[in-house]
């Protein structure tokens, strides 16, 4: 009997350490910025484009255009000016649309194995630009 009212009491006790600490560590998790999902920024401003593939067996003839890259593929723009970096997929015949404020942009495919970067394209308020992006694989 003693036994028993002293476990009830140190339940008690140990009830009210463990459920304000159980509380606190539920609040900060949920209060975490980054673990809320956030909705798309919509900009009046876009960058219009095609992804290009570079890669191309053998010398690259002069004035050769490259072919579409038809392969989804995540396209990099970013600013650093503003410190402002985005990525969408383009869809399956490499085409994309970035919705950004307005700045100048330098355009990357993530999956390329060589960096080739275009731009500066200079975005201005409301305006829709046609860019290009390059998938480059280093194949010559």
């Amino acid at each position: 009997m003693i036994f028993s009212k002293l476990y009830f009491q140190s339940l008690n006790k140990l009830h009210t350490i463990i459920f304000p600490v159980l509380c606190l560590i539920f609040f900060i998790c949920c209060s975490d910025p980054f673990s809320l999902p956030t909705p798309p920024l919509q900009y009046p401003n876009v960058l219009h484009g095609q992804v290009y593939n570079l890669s191309h067996p053998g010398p690259i003839p002069v004035d050769w255009i490259p072919p579409p890259y038809e392969a989804v593929s995540t396209v990099i723009a970013h600013d650093i000016q503003q410190g402002i970096s985005l990525e969408v997929k383009s869809d399956g015949r490499g085409q994309f649309l970035i919705m950004a404020p307005p700045g100048n942009y330098y355009l990357r495919v993530k999956e390329s194995y060589l960096s080739s970067e275009t731009g500066p394209y200079q975005l201005k308020e409301g305006e829709t630009i046609e860019v290009k992006a390059y998938f480059d694989n280093g194949m010559r």
